[in-house]
């Protein structure tokens, strides 16, 4: 089941505001409103308006549109595997150049 555009935007919020490592504490003073307000958001009691929302969006150094595109929690970025899957191509891509530097 596809997930409402409230829920995507609320889960985004969370992601992107965890990301640039602000509390709700943070973020709420950032925009000069109550705690709550940020709290009722990403709680889905209140919608922010479009003003708000691009604010938070320069705050989060985010496009405003990346808040109601949903992401997929399954392909999250696994930067360990990432490194092990790196290095392994980078050491096969250096001996390939290595034996053909030395013939």
């Amino acid at each position: 089941m596809k997930p409402s555009l409230e829920t995507v935007f609320r889960d985004n919020l969370k992601f992107y505001r965890r990301r640039a490592k602000l509390s709700q504490e943070k973020l709420s003073s950032l925009l000069d409103k109550n705690i709550n307000y940020i709290n009722m958001i990403e709680g889905g009691k209140s919608i922010p308006p479009l003003s708000v929302i691009e604010q938070i969006a320069e705050i989060l150094q985010v496009e405003p549109h990346c808040f109601l595109e949903p992401r997929e929690e399954a392909v999250s970025f696994d930067r360990l595997r990432f490194a092990e899957e790196a290095s392994a191509l980078i050491a096969q891509r250096s001996r390939e150049v290595l034996l053909e530097l030395l013939r």
